[in-house]
């Protein structure tokens, strides 16, 4: 393997396109849930696949939004009602969200 050419796609590492075909071929669904005393949670679901990438794009949503949260084994939980936010957020990033 060479050390500037894509192992996935053969593309040079520069013009690869996994990461973006990843990203739009991923479905991702944004909703609210309330958890112990009835405080509201935003989960993000459909990373479960990918549970590294849920760790960092959970740190980029918590740094983005100013808020708490987690992402472990692919769901990402944010502290507060923020389901618009995040879904502006993840469409800029070129997530597919519904």
């Amino acid at each position: 393997m060479i050390a500037g050419i894509c192992a996935t796609c053969g593309l040079p590492k520069e013009i690869c396109v996994c990461e973006d075909l990843g990203r739009e071929t991923t479905q991702l669904s944004v909703e609210m849930d309330t958890r112990r005393y009835g405080k509201a949670v935003t989960v993000v679901r459909g990373l479960e696949s990918k549970p590294d990438e849920a760790e960092k794009l959970a740190r980029e949503l918590k740094k983005g939004l100013a808020t708490g949260g987690s992402g472990k084994q692919g769901v990402i939980v944010l502290q507060g009602d923020h389901r618009k936010d995040v879904v502006r957020l993840l469409q800029q990033k070129g997530y597919n969200v519904r």
